[in-house]
């Protein structure tokens, strides 16, 4: 008999899932023989700050135990483990003492990880079955290489034929459409399909589909839409010919709506054309005609009126196959360049060795397909016994793919477990592959991938919030579960959610309703949320209680420009982003005026932030000054004010030295500053793995900016501002959630794929489509799919307002809005949170309609009033040193480490040919001696040395010519005889006179092989049929002599 088992926990929002899974994770190791044995255990949640609680909390949990001095009458955990092992305590305190040591001095063995982590174990894993390199670097930032990819292959116009022409039609097609001309916008949209996981199947279907498949569905379709338009016009213009050959008027009907209705059909016009009640009317036979009309002419209206319903529909059909074509049109030239896109992605990860985070799931799903699953766990290295997934509402479809047949091996064998813990009313991770219906099935029974039955477990007490939350919620949801759903499971997720009861703190539920009919929303928000912090600093609360939580960034945004303008503490993602910090304007500000010194702007930005820095007294005359001046004159100027800032040596430097310079050059900074430290970590790690142009890091920057953010320091008192998303699995002592007005159904450019007949569309099995409310017009697929959509939405939106109000633990404040109409009545909107929040009420018999405030619970005093402590400790130092005072000399191939004289010649020699290599025009000295220095090759001396040296080649009388910036110049480049010797001149000069004079560097004394090497070059060069010149020996020595050959 199998002794494996299967746990499902339906973990509602603070249950305690934490400390159940710590206590079964310790249970199993406690009840082990062997002490290593959490080695063939495997923990999986969703992010890594998940991973680092709970494996703070297995050691914290188990040091506890093993601490004989403590009395562990207080630790409930301590004491259920005691009894359900029937573990005495001594005996446990010795095990717990044990494990641990076993577990720090093997902790890499310690597997509890994310799940992508995980994956990317199995990827290295098999890195070289799937040909990958063993090296590969994981990218997080999907979205900068899918630009990088579209913007090179747009860069392919004008080489490309078939693609220019692509791009040319596309460009006119959205003109014409009245949107933008620009394809970049599409392409990056659509290439987002090629890394989200819920698309993957689609694209598979379509990979193989070539530009000339699309080019010949686009034709198709246009002549079907074609032939579709003329029999909407010859259907319109037959029901107005049967109301006229009647003898009968438009103004006969009632508003003239019917007639109306064919009319704006045969012009195309089909804007808002099913926007009324027309159909149903016709259906009924009501409001068809006006009530004064003649009796005979109602009665020739009722005997047509059939004939008018069977084009009315037949009309109507003909529309939406229209709309269809359409909507399949626009999309088909998107979808065409996928390929290509993808092909272009391709080859940028080729070229710099990377793996997208977002495909590790299906590379790891087709590779487990073709092997064995003991193979899988002989490659990994440890076969896992014991499974724990926590927030598996959140796991993707294709993960837990991956994961079932190795928990199936395992669950196969004797004494193996899998413990699956998530909550479906917490899922708000859809766009990102997550489905809850996942976990709904599974908890319901109705889809067990595995040989053994699980056994459900429903952890239903919150020991979070306190009783008026509770309440509230219970309340609250229960409502929502039969009003706010069309699908019967979402409505039983949500009536079986009811929590009981821990706390014994009766805490404050506050819903109060703003007018935004009247006021703009960024300004009545913020000053509601303001009132209510004021309000909880009277009670007694510090403002790191606080939480705001806001479901979009610029609510956030507006709410922290607010409450910073009034002097309130806040952290949020606003004030930690790193274009926040004026000192990294000012860095960015000048690495753009540095490479374009006609960058007016940027320049302005310079001069704004230095005005502030100088406190100059006349900021006009300061900027009138300056903006005047070239852009080496600007630089000049500022020396006036101490500031020593030499642009052309800069930007020789790389960019992060060029970066440091600029720190201490303008002395951004004397102390600690997270922001510029952070843009140096940015600027190093960029910088070490990519190209180090000036040009090429504003870019990456550009790209990046938004999502560049400082830690969020702790223990400071400040009200934190946050995302819903970003504050799942927390909790706060208070939670205010502003904005909680969501339009439920609403969503920002949405696509759907919808199936096709290949024989009708010329061998496509599916399509994208934007989707809209004519989906459910498109036959009785569409009209599953429109349902299944926004079952799907409807979902989504309430599990982000369950999200949002589970959160608190004392005090929730809920700020909605209310609307109303033209004639000053309220409008209650059913689609809105709003609405929920107000038919609530309405269902509970407690609105009224002049009361805009409801209060649940009590509003008491903090427990106790905080004394606040900051014991976050401040870095004083500034943590970079300029590279002029690194005082760091470089061991260089220099002659300086030979004792000879004679290598120290030879040395010589090869450096000056090394730097001459390198230089063109006289401009050129100075950047190919700093290069040098820079990469290790010369020290300062040296470079002082060969200055001299280089200058006295370039300016002689007789070389100086060959140096000008007129000339075509190559230098040391290979020539190869018809007889096949290779020749390499150290320099070329085509002059203005169409002939070729040959220059070579030579040391030491005159030689006469030196003279035959140059008549070697001459041949060469005239066989090539070439006109030489003058062929020169420059000597160098203690001084400098020219030979003519």
């Amino acid at each position: 008999m199998n002794s494996s088992s299967f746990y499902i926990y339906n973990a509602s929002a603070g249950s305690g899932k934490t400390y159940s899974l710590v206590k079964a994770y310790l249970k199993l190791l406690i009840q082990s023989q062997k002490a290593d044995f959490f080695k063939h255990i495997l923990a999986i949640t969703f992010t890594n700050k998940a991973v680092a609680e709970m494996k703070v909390r297995i050691i914290e949990t188990l040091k506890e135990f093993s601490d004989p001095t403590k009395s562990h009458g207080s630790v409930s955990m301590f004491e259920e483990i005691s009894t359900e092992l029937n573990f005495p305590t001594k005996a446990l305190q010795k095990k717990s003492k044990k494990i641990l040591f076993n577990i720090l001095k093997n902790y890499a063995a310690f597997d509890i990880s994310t799940i992508d982590k995980f994956t990317q174990k199995l990827i290295r894993t098999f890195a070289f079955d799937l040909k990958l390199p063993l090296n590969f670097e994981v990218e997080l930032d999907t979205d900068s290489l899918l630009y990088k990819s579209v913007d090179n292959l747009i860069s392919k116009a004008g080489t490309d034929s078939e693609l220019t022409k692509l791009l040319i039609d596309f460009a006119i097609e959205k003109i014409e459409d009245d949107r933008s001309w620009d394809v970049s916008y599409d392409f990056n949209n659509i290439s987002k399909l090629l890394v989200n996981e819920n698309d993957i199947h689609f694209l598979n279907v379509l990979k193989n589909k070539t530009l000339d498949d699309f080019k010949a569905l686009k034709t198709s379709l246009n002549e079907r839409s074609s032939f579709i338009k003329k029999q909407i016009k010859e259907t319109a213009s037959s029901a107005l010919n049967l109301i006229t050959n009647n003898g009968l008027e438009y103004s006969n009907f009632s508003r003239q709506t019917l007639p109306k209705h064919f009319i704006k059909a045969s012009q195309l016009d089909f804007n808002n054309l099913y926007n009324n009640k027309l159909q149903v009317n016709l259906e009924q036979e009501i409001n068809i005609y006006n009530k004064t009309l003649e009796e005979h002419k109602k009665k020739l209206i009722d005997l047509i009126l059939p004939n008018l319903k069977t084009q009315y529909l037949s009309l109507k059909t003909l529309v939406y196959q229209y709309k269809f074509i359409s909507n399949c049109y626009k999309n088909s030239t998107p979808l065409s360049v996928l390929n290509l896109i993808n092909n272009e992605l391709l080859s940028i990860k080729k070229d710099e060795n990377k793996l997208l985070i977002s495909e590790f799931n299906s590379i790891v799903s087709d590779q487990i397909k073709s092997q064995p699953v003991p193979f899988i766990y002989e490659r990994i290295g440890e076969k896992f016994k014991h499974y724990f997934i926590d927030e598996f509402q959140d796991t993707s479809e294709m993960q837990w793919t991956n994961l079932i047949p190795l928990i199936d091996n395992a669950l196969s064998s004797e004494n193996a477990s899998l413990m699956i813990v998530g909550d479906a009313k917490q899922a708000i991770y859809r766009w990102r592959g997550g489905k809850a219906n996942q976990f709904i099935n599974l908890f319901n029974d109705t889809d067990n991938p595995f040989i053994i039955n699980s056994e459900i477990k429903s952890l239903d007490t919150n020991y979070r919030s306190s009783k008026a939350i509770i309440e509230f919620n219970n309340s609250f949801f229960l409502f929502c579960s039969n009003h706010a759903f069309v699908d019967n499971s979402h409505k039983k997720l949500y009536h079986n959610s009811q929590q009981k009861i821990s706390s014994k703190q009766p805490g404050l539920v506050n819903l109060s309703f703003l007018n935004v009919s009247d006021f703009v929303l960024d300004e009545v928000y913020p000053q509601k949320v303001l009132n209510q912090i004021y309000n909880c600093i009277g009670l007694g609360y510090e403002l790191s209680d606080i939480c705001i939580l806001v479901r979009k960034s610029k609510e956030g945004a507006a709410i922290a420009n607010f409450l910073s303008d009034r002097d309130i503490n806040i952290i949020s993602s606003e004030t930690l982003a790193l274009e926040r910090s004026p000192e990294v304007c000012f860095i960015v500000s000048t690495l753009r005026y540095l490479i374009n010194q006609h960058d007016d702007q940027s320049k302005l930005d310079l001069l704004i932030y230095l005005a502030d820095k100088l406190e100059t007294p006349d900021k006009h005359d300061f900027f009138s000054y300056h903006m005047s001046l070239t852009q080496d004159s600007f630089f000049e100027a500022l020396s006036y004010y101490d500031i020593l800032f030499d642009a052309h040596e800069s930007v020789q430097l790389p960019i992060y030295e060029l970066i440091e310079g600029i720190i201490y050059h303008f002395s951004l900074t004397t102390c600690s500053d997270a922001y510029i430290q952070f843009f140096l970590n940015f600027t190093f790690k960029f910088s070490s793995s990519q190209s180090c142009s000036i040009l090429d890091f504003l870019q990456h920057y550009d790209r990046k900016k938004d999502r560049l953010k400082i830690n969020s320091p702790e223990g400071i008192n400040a009200v934190q501002i946050m995302t819903i998303h970003k504050s799942k699995g927390l909790e706060f002592p208070i939670v205010i959630f502003p904005y909680a007005d969501l339009d439920i159904y609403k969503e920002i450019d949405p696509k759907i794929w919808f199936p096709l007949n290949e024989d009708d569309y010329c061998g496509f099995s599916h399509t994208l489509l934007n989707y809209n409310k004519d989906v459910a017009e498109f036959g009785e697929q569409g009209l599953e799919i429109d349902y299944s959509h926004k079952t799907e939405l409807e979902l989504d939106s309430l599990n982000l307002l369950y999200v949002a109000l589970t959160r608190a633990v004392e005090k929730l404040f809920i700020v909605s809005g209310i609307y109303y109409d033209s004639k000053k009545n309220i409008a209650i909107k059913n689609n809105r949170f709003s609405g929920l929040f107000i038919n609530y009420l309405k269902d509970r018999n407690l609105w009224k309609d002049d009361q805009l405030e409801y209060t649940f619970g009590e509003s008491n005093m903090a427990k106790f009033k905080k004394t606040y402590e900051n014991n976050s400790c401040h870095q004083e130092l500034f943590i970079s040193i300029p590279r002029k005072e690194h005082q760091i000399n470089i061991l260089t191939k220099a002659g300086l480490l030979w004792d000879s004289s004679q290598k120290e010649a030879i040395e010589k020699g090869n450096l000056i040919h090394n730097v001459m290599s390198q230089i063109k025009s006289k401009k050129d000295i100075s950047f190919a001696l700093t290069s040098m220095v820079t990469k290790g090759v010369i020290n300062n001396n040296q470079k002082n040395k060969l200055t001299r040296v280089v200058t006295s080649i370039v300016t002689h009388p007789e070389l100086k010519t060959y140096y000008s910036d007129h000339n075509t110049v190559f230098n040391e480049r290979d020539i190869i005889t018809t007889s096949g010797l290779n020749l390499r001149p150290d320099r070329l000069v085509f002059t203005s006179q169409h002939q070729v004079v040959i220059i070579d560097y030579k040391s030491g004394v005159q030689r006469n092989q030196h003279d035959l090497q140059l008549k070697t070059y001459q041949n060469a060069l005239e066989e090539m049929h070439f006109k030489v010149g003058k062929k020169l020996l420059v000597y160098i020595n203690d001084t400098i002599e020219i030979k003519e050959v």
